[in-house]
C-alpha cells in the first residue's frame, strides 16, 4: 500500500532509520503521507530533510507539489525548475503534469487543456496510473474554467475509475465531489448536492480537504441557505488556517454570504471580477455584458444589471429574459431579484398581479425518498425524547435538497369569483382586486394594526366587521394574502373567503373518498369519537407511519392534535402524535394527498404544506383553539364539509378559515370541464462559479 493510498498507516509504520537510501525513502513516504492528510507544513519539513540528505530531484518535485497546494506558485515553479534537468521518462512526465496544473490556475484554460492532453498521452505510455489520474483531474479543472462541463465530467469520471482501480477510495471520492462541482456549473443544484453527499459517504475526508467544505458552502448559498453556508464556512476557515493553505474563494464566498444577508461592505472591499460584487458596486455596464455568456447564474445577473440600467420597457424585457433563462436551466437565484425589480416597475393592476404571482416564492416538494424518510424518523424520535435537534434538522434540510424536488403541484382551475391579491414590496403593501374581469390597484395602509385588532376581537368573542375597503363588496371572495395578512383570521370577516397562497393553488375537486380521523395525545376534549359515530370512516392510531399511510388517497381527514409553528422554516412546523411530531416535511412528501383536511389544532402552520402537496381545501386556525369549544363547532363543520368555505364559517369565531379551494364539490365539479391550467414554477438553484481546488490530486509517486 502506497503512502498516498493509506497515509495514516504509512505514518504509523515508517521510521527514519537505516542506510542513507532507506532514510531518504522513509522521509519521502512521510512527506507524501502528511501531504495527503493536509499537514502541509509537516510534509514540507520531511521533504526538506530529504533534500538536505540526498539532494534528489524527487524531493524538489514533492516540494513543488506542496507549494502548489499552499498557493505558493513562485516557490512551486522554482522547485520544478531545479528538478526538471535531472528527470527522465516517467518522472519528467510528472513534472510536466505539475506545470500543467499551474496553467490551470494562472493561464488561459485552452493552454492548460492542450498541455495536460499531451501529458496524459505520456503518462498512459509509461503506465503511470496515479499521475494519469492527476492529469485527468487537472484537465477536468481546466475544462471547468472553459465551461466545457460534459468533457470535465468525463475527465473526473475517468480519474475516479482509475483511483478506485489502484486502491485509493479517498481520492476517488474527491473526484466524485468534483463531479458535483461540474453539476453546479451546469445549473443542477440537486445533483451537485447529491454528489457532494455521496462523496462524503464514499470516504472524502473534509478535515484534510477543507476545500470540499468551501464547495459545499457554495452549494448551500446557491440554495438560499445563507445561515447554513456560514456554518460550513466557519470550520473550513479554521482547517485551512491550520493547514497554512490559502484559498481565495473562501474570502469571496464569505463576502457573498454577507451580501445575501444584507451587508455589502465585505463585497465592496474585495471588489474584483466577481459579478455579484460588481453588481453591488453599481457596475451595471460591466455586469450586463455577461448576460450572453458564462454559467447560468452569471448570465441571470447580467440580465438583472441590464434591467437596472434600462428604461421601463427594456427593464421588463430584461427581467423576462432572465426568468426564461432560469426556467430553461432549472435555476432560482436571482429569480426574486428579477421579479422584484419588475414588480417595482409594474404600473397597471394586471401588471402588478402578473409580477406578484411570479414574485411569490414557490415551494419545492421534498422528494419521496427513503433516506429522507429515515432522517425524519430520527428527528421525530429525538424530539420525542428531548435530544438535541440541530444536527438532525440539518440532515433533513440537506437530504431534501439533494434529490430533484417534485415541484408545487400545478393548478388545474381558475377562480370564477372576486379576487383580492395582496403583495408587499419595498415595505409597501398594495392590493389588486379583480371583479367581473376588471382589475383595480390600490394601496393598503395600516395592515399591521388591522390584523392585530381583528385577532384581539376574535379572541375576545366580539363581532368583527369587515374593515372598510379591504375586500370587494361580494359574499364569496378569493384572497391571496402577503406579509402580516397571513396572520389574519379571514373566516371571521363575515364572508365566504377562500385563502390561497397563489393562483397556482386553486384546484379542481376530486371525489371525496374515505374519511380518516386522527387524535393526538394530551387533548382535554376529544371530539373524534362522536364525529366518527355520526359520519363513519376509519380512526387511525396516532403514530407517524400509520398517519402518513392513512393520509394517502383519503377524501376527508380530521386531525385533532396540538400544533407548533416554526416561523423560520414552516416545513419544520408540526402536529404532536404519540411517537413524536408529524412535520410539514412529512406532509409535503405525500404523493396522493387528502382532498379536504380539517386541522382541529392550535395554529400549526401546516395548511401551506397540505396545499403544496395537492390538498384542495384545509380548514385551520391562526389562533390558539380552546379545547372546550371545539367539539360542538366541529360537528357543524362536518355537516357542511361538502362546501369547505361554508364549513369554515361555522368555526370562524375560533379563528378558523378556509385555505385553498373551498367551493361546493358538486357545483365545482360541474364547472371544472373547460378551465385553463396554471403551471407551477419550481426549480432547483444554480450553482456558483468558483473552480475546484488544485488539492484534488494524488500526491507522490
Amino acid at each position: 500500500m502506497s503512502a498516498s493510498a493509506d497515509p495514516r498507516a504509512t505514518i504509523d509504520a515508517t521510521a527514519v532509520r537505516g542506510t542513507k537510501a532507506q532514510r531518504a525513502d522513509a522521509l519521502h513516504d512521510l512527506s507524501i503521507a502528511h501531504a495527503e492528510l493536509g499537514h502541509l507544513d509537516v510534509a514540507a519539513r520531511y521533504a526538506q530533510r530529504g533534500l538536505r540528505l540526498t539532494g534528489e530531484a524527487r524531493f524538489h518535485l514533492t516540494l513543488a507539489w506542496i507549494d502548489l497546494d499552499r498557493g505558493r506558485g513562485k516557490q512551486s515553479l522554482a522547485h520544478l525548475d531545479l528538478a526538471t534537468p535531472h528527470l527522465r521518462g516517467r518522472e519528467l512526465a510528472r513534472a510536466r503534469c505539475l506545470r500543467g496544473l499551474h496553467l490551470c490556475q494562472s493561464a488561459e484554460p485552452r493552454l492548460a487543456i492542450a498541455e495536460l492532453t499531451a501529458v496524459i498521452k505520456e503518462l498512459r505510455r509509461h503506465g503511470d496510473q496515479r499521475w494519469l489520474a492527476n492529469a485527468l483531474i487537472g484537465r477536468g479543472i481546466a475544462r471547468c474554467n472553459a465551461t466545457q462541463v460534459a468533457r470535465a465530467d468525463a475527465d473526473f469520471t475517468s480519474a475516479q475509475t482509475l483511483l478506485h482501480a489502484i486502491g485509493e477510495p479517498g481520492r476517488a471520492a474527491m473526484c466524485l465531489h468534483n463531479r458535483g462541482f461540474v453539476a453546479m456549473l451546469a445549473g443542477d443544484l440537486p445533483l451537485a448536492l447529491r454528489r457532494y453527499e455521496d462523496a462524503a459517504k464514499a470516504g472524502l475526508d473534509s478535515t484534510s480537504r477543507p476545500e470540499a467544505l468551501v464547495d459545499r458552502a457554495e452549494a448551500l448559498l446557491a440554495a438560499g441557505l445563507t445561515t447554513e453556508a456560514r456554518r460550513v464556512l466557519t470550520p473550513a476557515l479554521e482547517l485551512l488556517r491550520r493547514c497554512n493553505r490559502h484559498v481565495p474563494e473562501l474570502a469571496v464566498l464569505s463576502a457573498r454570504c454577507a451580501l445575501r444577508a444584507g451587508d455589502p461592505a465585505p463585497a465592496l472591499r474585495l471588489g474584483g471580477s466577481d459579478v455579484e460584487f460588481m453588481l453591488a458596486a453599481g457596475k451595471l455596464d460591466a455586469v450586463a455584458a455577461h448576460r450572453f455568456r458564462g454559467p447560468v447564474q452569471t448570465r441571470a445577473l447580467g440580465w438583472l444589471a441590464q434591467a437596472r440600467r434600462s428604461d421601463r420597457r427594456g427593464a421588463l424585457a430584461a427581467c423576462r429574459a432572465g426568468l426564461r433563462l432560469l426556467d430553461e436551466h432549472l435555476g432560482d437565484w436571482p429569480r426574486r431579484e428579477l421579479t422584484g425589480h419588475a414588480l417595482g416597475l409594474a404600473r397597471t393592476a394586471r401588471e402588478v398581479l402578473h409580477w406578484s404571482e411570479r414574485h411569490r416564492a414557490s415551494v419545492p416538494l421534498p422528494p419521496k425518498e427513503p433516506e429522507l424518510a429515515r432522517a425524519l424518523t430520527r428527528l421525530r424520535r429525538a424530539r420525542a425524547f428531548g435530544l438535541p435537534l440541530d444536527a438532525l434538522e440539518r440532515d433533513v434540510r440537506r437530504l431534501a435538497l439533494t434529490a430533484v424536488p417534485r415541484g408545487v403541484r400545478a393548478s388545474v382551475a381558475e377562480p370564477d369569483l372576486p379576487l383580492v391579491s395582496f403583495i408587499v414590496h419595498n415595505g409597501h403593501m398594495r392590493a389588486v382586486t379583480v371583479v367581473d374581469g376588471r382589475a383595480r390597484l390600490r394601496d393598503v395602509p395600516g395592515a399591521t394594526t388591522l390584523v392585530h385588532d381583528t385577532r384581539l376581537a376574535v379572541a375576545a368573542g366580539r363581532a368583527v366587521p369587515t374593515p372598510e375597503g379591504l375586500l370587494p363588496d361580494a359574499d364569496e371572495i378569493v384572497v391571496i394574502p402577503d406579509g402580516v395578512l397571513h396572520a389574519m383570521p379571514w373566516g371571521a370577516l363575515g364572508r365566504r373567503i377562500h385563502v390561497i397562497p397563489s393562483l397556482r393553488h386553486w384546484r379542481r375537486p376530486r371525489n371525496p373518498g374515505r374519511r380518516v380521523w386522527i387524535t393526538g395525545p394530551r387533548l382535554l376534549h376529544d371530539e373524534v369519537p362522536a364525529l366518527q359515530q355520526e359520519h363513519g370512516g376509519d380512526r387511525v392510531k396516532p403514530f407517524a407511519d400509520n398517519t402518513l399511510a392513512a393520509l394517502e388517497g383519503a377524501g376527508i381527514v380530521h386531525i385533532a392534535a396540538h400544533g407548533v409553528v416554526n416561523v423560520d422554516n414552516p416545513l419544520f412546523s408540526y402536529l404532536e402524535l404519540e411517537d413524536g411530531p408529524l412535520y410539514g416535511y412529512d406532509i409535503a412528501r405525500l404523493e396522493n394527498p387528502p382532498e379536504i383536511v380539517v386541522l382541529s389544532a392550535c395554529e400549526s402552520g401546516l395548511a401551506r404544506a397540505f396545499l403544496d402537496a395537492g390538498t384542495r381545501a384545509v380548514i385551520a386556525s391562526v389562533l390558539p383553539v380552546p379545547d372546550a369549544q371545539v367539539s360542538k363547532a366541529m360537528a357543524e363543520v362536518h355537516r357542511l364539509i361538502d362546501h369547505p368555505v361554508e364549513a369554515a364559517r361555522a368555526v370562524a369565531h375560533l379563528g378558523f378559515s378556509c385555505y385553498g379551494t373551498g367551493t361546493r364539490v358538486a357545483a365545482c365539479r360541474a364547472a371544472a370541464n373547460d378551465v385553463p391550467v396554471h403551471n407551477a414554477c419550481v426549480e432547483p438553484t444554480v450553482a456558483g462559479t468558483s473552480t475546484p481546488s488544485a488539492t484534488t490530486f494524488t500526491h507522490g509517486p
